[in-house]
């Protein structure tokens, strides 16, 4: 007996989102300039021709991936830590940095991937505007300034506390993916960084 026309939908739609999780892990693991094709459709078993019936371009993946997994995820609170700014924008980016582990290893992937793509050099216009829109980097630099002038946070260079921050954030997700548990707490962060 043939298969529906919502049956085959479900197969496509299953293949799709399989290529998606591929590509959200290549992304996370390579960066953006450094995935290529191959690096989504070797782990998912995938040819190059079933691949582009989806996806036209490694353009075109990622932005399936920014539209259907990043921004539906619901993990982009940079936005509202930078209208909060200062400290309580502070408080609110620290604590999502630290809550991204209870989510997995999924957000763990999309946190790596958001935090690496502003130095990717080779993105789209699409590509390019949502990097700069969520440069977790540059708010953090800033909410930091914004709380130095206010008086309660640390003194020193903005950028260089931030890279700092990010830098632990990610070791702390390497370390919860070797199964050994991360250690990023936002009472430990907060604690470094207000006076």
């Amino acid at each position: 007996m043939p298969r529906t026309a919502e049956q085959n939908q479900a197969i496509k739609d299953k293949r799709r989102s399989k290529l998606l999780s591929y590509a959200l892990k290549a992304f996370a693991a390579n960066g953006y300039d450094h995935t290529a094709i191959d690096d989504i459709t070797k782990p998912s078993k995938c040819s190059h021709g079933l691949f582009y019936h989806y996806f036209e371009s490694k353009e075109v993946v990622f932005r399936a991936l920014i539209e259907d997994v990043i921004m539906q995820a619901d993990v982009l609170p940079i936005q509202k830590a930078y209208e909060l700014g200062g400290v309580d924008g502070l408080h609110e980016l620290i604590k999502f940095g630290a809550s991204i582990e209870k989510g997995g290893l999924k957000d763990i992937a999309i946190a790596e991937i958001i935090i690496d793509l502003p130095n990717a050099t080779s993105l789209d216009e699409f590509a390019r505007e949502f990097a700069d829109a969520n440069n977790p980097r540059r708010v953090l630099a800033d909410l930091i300034k914004q709380g130095q002038d206010q008086g309660k946070v640390i003194d020193g260079d903005p950028n260089k506390i931030a890279d700092i921050l990010i830098d632990l954030l990610l070791a702390s997700f390497k370390r919860f993916k070797t199964k050994t548990g991360g250690f990023y707490r936002e009472e430990l962060v907060l604690s470094l960084l207000l006076k």
